[in-house]
């Protein structure tokens, strides 16, 4: 009896499977889920700003090629391209950054981004790179070099984002003549910078520099000469002013001019406020007596 019960137990559990088995051969499969569809990444939109533009800095020529600009509504990476001159017959190396400025934002290069030294008399070209964020157009962008209180040259980057500010310098022609005692004194040039090219700086924002190149001659017989400095010149401003030269080392012809000679080509620098237009005097000084040789720089 007891086999009789333990077959009878085996035989039912086999059918309860093959009853679970049924019920799950016949239940349906669920089907795959379809996969979403990707939001198809922004296209970025390539752009070149073709500029050509030259800017006088620090001594040096920069020559603004180019601006391309890869970017969409994220932003995206921007490229200038240049050439750099250094007329000057020492080293050159810009010290002020060149940055974007976009709106209220001022972006810089990245770290990668150098301009290496210019040797004399030399030129080599550079490409500066530029990652914007949440940017996705410069049409109103300005290149700027520089940054206060010094002088900030402007490259914008179409007609409508600014005026520039490339600091050309302006060489003028002027005349005028007259003499101071024995000393004697003929107006040739006149050059206004807004950098110090000797020394590859820039000037405070509020300044120029206003190079005059003269004839000097000494009318005199004493054998020994005439000791010309900066003792013997000085610059009036329009507003009555009077400002001597740059005290540099760099900016004053300091000369032995014999009886009845000339020296050509002497020259004084001074330090004058930047937009200063109008009638301006270079005085001759001998002693107790000064006199002036007017000219003018117009705006």
């Amino acid at each position: 009896m007891i086999r009789i019960r333990r077959g009878m137990a085996g035989l039912t559990g086999i059918g309860l499977l093959a009853t679970v088995l049924a019920g799950c051969l016949d239940a349906p499969v669920p089907s795959a889920a379809p996969t979403p569809t990707g939001t198809p990444e922004p296209t970025p939109v390539t752009t070149t700003y073709r500029l050509g533009a030259s800017v006088w800095y620090e001594g040096l020529v920069l020559r603004v090629d180019s601006v391309t600009a890869e970017l969409d509504a994220r932003g995206g990476p921007v490229e200038l391209h240049l050439r750099i001159d250094n007329p000057q017959e020492e080293q050159g190396e810009l010290d002020g950054k060149i940055r974007l400025h976009i709106g209220e934002a001022y972006v810089d290069a990245t770290r990668e981004s150098t301009i290496p030294p210019v040797p004399e008399q030399g030129s080599l070209g550079a490409v500066l790179t530029y990652e914007l964020q949440g940017i996705s157009s410069i049409d109103d962008a300005v290149l700027e070099i520089g940054a206060e209180p010094l002088h900030v040259a402007k490259v914008p980057l179409t007609p409508g984002a600014g005026r520039p500010a490339f600091f050309e310098p302006i060489d003028m022609e002027i005349k005028g003549v007259n003499t101071a005692g024995s000393t004697k004194i003929t107006l040739k040039r006149a050059l206004l910078r807004w950098d110090l090219p000797d020394w590859s700086q820039e000037l405070d924002a509020g300044l120029a520099a206003l190079t005059i190149t003269y004839d000097v001659t000494y009318t005199g017989d004493f054998s020994g000469g005439l000791a010309f400095t900066g003792e013997s010149v000085a610059l009036r401003l329009p507003d009555g002013t009077v400002v001597e030269h740059r005290a540099d080392g760099h900016s004053q012809s300091v000369e032995l001019i014999g009886p009845g000679k000339t020296k050509k080509a002497l020259f004084s620098r001074f330090e004058i406020p930047a937009g200063a237009t109008g009638e301006f005097a270079l005085l001759v000084r001998s002693g107790s007596t000064t006199k002036a040789i007017l000219f003018s720089i117009d705006g």
